[in-house]
Formats: C-alpha cells, sequence, structure tokens
C-alpha cells in the first residue's frame, strides 16, 4: 500500500499508534485516555498528508469517532474486528514476532488491504435534522409568535383550518417513523436513549418473560 502507513490500536491502558513512513522507517507514539484524546490524537496526525496516508483501527466506540473525523478530513481509514485480526493473526503468523498489538495491526494493513470506512457524518447529520423537527413539533405549543412556527406546521394549519397543535399532532408519526427507519438503516447509530424512545416495543418485548 503506497504512501504513509498508520495502525492506531486502542488497549485498555494506552491508545498506540505505529507508522511506516515512506523512508522505510517506524514512528510510533502512545497517547493517554482522556476527554480530549480524539482531538490530541488528530493534531497528532495533521503532520501526515491526507490523501497520501491510510489508517487501520480496531473496531472500538472511540476509534468510530475518530474515524468518522479522519474520513471528514480527507484520510484514508480501514477498520478491523478484534476477531478478524486475531483469526487473520492464527492463518498467517509473522516469519519473525510483530512485537506487539499495534504492529500486528499495521503488518495486517499493509498485507490485507481491508476495505475503506465510511464516514457516519451524513448519517448523523440527517438523524441530528430529523430529531430537531420532532423537537420543534413537540414544542408548537410553546411558541408563542406564529410566524416561529415550523413550516411544516404553518402549511398545513392554512391547509386544514386548524390549530397549531392539532398541526403537529398530524405530522409527528411521520417524523418518527422516518426517524425509527434511520434507525433500522444505520443501526451503528442506536443509543440505548433512542431505543428506549423509540422502540419502545423492543424494549418490553425483551423484558417479557416467555412462558
Amino acid at each position: 500500500m503506497k504512501g504513509i502507513n498508520i495502525a492506531i490500536y486502542f488497549d485498555p491502558d494506552l491508545i498506540h499508534i505505529s507508522v511506516h513512513q515512506q523512508d522505510d522507517s517506524y514512528l510510533s507514539h502512545h497517547f493517554s485516555y482522556d476527554d480530549s484524546v480524539i482531538e490530541e490524537i488528530y493534531q497528532w496526525l495533521e503532520q501526515f498528508t491526507p490523501n497520501r496516508t491510510h489508517i487501520c483501527l480496531i473496531e472500538h466506540d472511540t476509534a468510530d469517532i475518530l474515524a468518522d473525523e479522519l474520513v471528514d478530513n480527507g484520510y484514508h481509514v480501514h477498520q478491523v474486528t478484534q476477531h478478524d485480526l486475531l483469526n487473520w493473526f492464527a492463518s498467517e503468523p509473522p516469519a519473525e514476532p510483530d512485537g506487539s498489538p499495534v504492529r500486528a495491526l499495521l503488518r495486517y494493513l499493509e498485507n490485507e488491504n481491508p476495505s475503506e470506512y465510511q464516514s457516519r457524518t451524513p448519517q448523523i447529520e440527517a438523524l441530528m435534522d430529523m430529531l430537531d423537527e420532532l423537537d420543534d413539533l413537540e414544542g408548537v405549543d410553546e411558541v408563542e409568535d406564529e410566524d416561529n412556527l415550523p413550516d411544516d406546521v404553518l402549511r398545513l394549519m392554512k391547509q386544514k383550518k386548524i390549530t397549531a397543535n392539532e398541526a403537529a399532532e398530524r405530522l409527528l408519526p411521520d417524523v418518527n417513523e422516518r426517524i425509527r427507519e434511520h434507525l433500522i438503516s444505520y443501526p451503528e447509530l442506536m443509543t440505548p436513549e433512542l431505543l428506549e424512545d423509540f422502540f419502545p416495543e423492543l424494549l418490553e418485548a425483551l423484558e417479557t418473560p416467555k412462558h
């Protein structure tokens, strides 16, 4: 794989980075977990030209956030599950020891050329827009100036000669259904709160004892 190849490995205590540079030398770095670690890693990686840099990460909640940020800024990002990496390592052990999990991950990137990660940012932004739309509909009774009502509510009020609350009640089922469909299409965006709000029947089924 031409260019600069980088592996980022999240272990329980530290985040390890191994860089295979174009002059065939290796550079290592590590980060401690803290609230700003994603920004710290991204700033450190900015020394490498995005469109010539391939970065491999183990699938991980923190890694997903970093992967989105990197892809959105032009880096080539590849992800692998811990299970797949272990299976590959067992089937293709190195001629000489890798020395560390991050170096094994780097070898995986260079030997296997895994598919590129697709950023979740467009799907996250679409979900946030729909959640904002839902909040606006649920809050119409608090809007004092009619001109500040959502456009869809105003349009339906004029068409059907109904109140703002009545218009919002008619629009809410469609928004809820669009959010449900979006979460079904992109389950990686699901959180416990979203599951509770939009799929209560699933939680009820899980909590109901089987006879």
